[in-house]
């Protein structure tokens, strides 16, 4: 069985040991879609041993995104791909390489070709210091139960619209739903602390294509920081651990 994930990136270098080892740990091979990082992630991507794949322009669209999503993984060899942003960890609760390939292949014995999962939005004050899952904190969010792994040989479409929250599949799929889904995404983008979620916003807001302005695409990066302060609060309250 063969395991290929694509990871789109920007400015990731501070997390980027972390989610490349994760999935190098049970991926055969890992594609970075690198959208013109300038702090250095592209370099250590490479320096990983990971192929790098430039995208986009100097701006944030998400038209773009999805065009990368739909589209990377086409003519894949692989019996499942995984296409995800570089801060979204696929997971399963046993957390090892060997169980979460045996479980994929007891997915595929099944007759899966698109493998459901739960979301868990992640909350922390602190980084990580030797994997990122040393984090679990966080909260289930319905949003990030996304399809971000399928069979490239059974799926010929995946129909992704903006962020990846939704998908319209064509070919043959077949998903057997499982509630909740023991295959997790846990998404990183909120660790760190509050000010460093600012930041980022910050930053993404300044690179808001004009498509994405238009469509309102990414609007959320252009909250106050007024307001991302009593998010953030709210999310920590609410948030339990994982495990």
């Amino acid at each position: 069985m063969k395991i290929e994930a694509h990871l789109l990136c920007w400015n990731e270098k501070d997390i980027m040991p972390f989610v490349i080892s994760h999935y190098q740990s049970f991926c055969d091979k890992v594609i970075i879609h690198d959208n013109h990082s300038t702090d250095g992630s592209a370099e250590l991507a490479r320096e990983m041993g990971c192929e790098v794949i430039p995208f986009g322009d100097k701006t944030f669209n998400d038209q773009h995104n999805m065009d990368v999503k739909n589209s990377c993984w086409k003519g894949s060899d692989a019996d499942w791909v995984i296409v995800a942003d570089f801060d979204e960890l696929l997971w399963l609760a046993a957390n090892k390489a060997s169980t979460l390939r045996w479980y994929l292949e007891l997915e595929m014995v099944a007759g899966q070709t698109m493998v459901p999962t739960t979301g868990w939005q992640i909350m922390s004050d602190d980084m990580p210091k030797e994997k990122l899952t040393e984090i679990s904190n966080g909260y289930y969010f319905k949003n990030y139960s996304k399809s971000i792994i399928f069979n490239p040989k059974k799926i010929t479409s995946i129909g992704y619209g903006p962020g990846a929250h939704e998908c319209s599949p064509e070919g043959e799929v077949n998903i057997i739903e499982q509630s909740p889904s023991p295959l997790f995404v846990l998404h990183y983008k909120h660790i760190g602390g509050v000010q460093r979620t600012i930041a980022r916003y910050k930053d993404c807001c300044k690179r808001l294509s004009k498509k994405n302005r238009q469509m309102g695409w990414g609007s959320h990066n252009c909250e106050s920081a007024s307001k991302l302060r009593r998010e953030w609060k709210q999310r920590m309250e609410k948030s339990k651990p994982l495990y």
